[in-house]
């Protein structure tokens, strides 16, 4: 007895696809599986094994790349460099310029008492008066009366007859670390027996000629800062 099947036409369709696609996909495949369909002699070797470009082609684009960048910076450095140059006085000038202003500040805390407020105090005003400040006039100090110069105008060297002792910047400095013999004016240094390094008696020193002018001293009288000022000599030995 024969078993008859009998499909629809949608069937038919269908089996027929699967009949053609199943075959061809096993082509596909062994194709691939041989090399794509490389020639029979050509040799089978895999693609991270292949020759790769020349050094010719490798090398000639990183060489004009290299040589741009180098250029690039060569012009760089060509405009920055002068920039640099030409801006550096000015740079270093107003450095210069902070830094003094910050110690003449620190020289104007020193000059005061100490105070919670004011670690930086020495207390200068104690004996050369506050107001103005070292302004000098007749003070107690620890109980005794004492008649300090001003310092205000202590640059005025023969200018002022009081000051006619001081010619130059290096004797005020020589007078606050080593004192005057003979006077109430003690050593405030520490290679002198004081309490002040070298940094705290050049704050003092600065913040000393920052106000020449509150006592009167006008440039062409200074000795401190113009060498062509009356009485001005210059140093016979160097700060020690």
């Amino acid at each position: 007895m024969r078993a008859v099947v009998a499909m629809s036409g949608a069937q038919l369709v269908v089996f027929l696809a699967v009949a053609l696609v199943v075959p061809l996909g096993a082509f596909f495949i062994a194709w691939q599986a041989k090399g794509r369909g490389k020639p029979k002699d050509a040799p089978d070797i895999p693609p991270a094994m292949q020759p790769g470009p020349s050094d010719g082609d490798l090398e000639k684009p990183r060489l004009e790349k290299l040589q741009g960048w180098s250029v690039a910076f060569v012009v760089l450095f060509a405009v920055m460099i002068p920039l640099v140059w030409l801006k550096e006085p000015s740079n270093n000038q107003a450095q210069t310029e902070a830094l003094l202003q910050q110690s003449i500040e620190r020289g104007a805390q020193s000059v005061q008492l100490f105070s919670e407020d004011n670690q930086l105090g020495v207390g200068c005003v104690r004996c050369h008066g506050d107001n103005p400040v070292l302004g000098g006039g007749t003070n107690i100090y620890n109980g005794v009366l004492v008649h300090p110069p001003p310092l205000n105008n202590v640059c005025g060297g023969k200018s002022t007859p009081i000051h006619a002792a001081i010619h130059n910047l290096d004797d005020v400095r020589q007078t606050i670390m080593r004192g005057r013999p003979g006077t109430d004016m003690p050593s405030w240094s520490v290679r002198f027996q004081g309490a002040l390094d070298d940094q705290q008696i050049q704050d003092i020193l600065n913040y000393i000629v920052s106000i020449q002018p509150d006592g009167g001293v006008k440039f062409n009288q200074n000795v401190c800062i113009n060498p062509k000022a009356p009485g001005y000599l210059p140093p016979s030995e160097p700060a020690q």
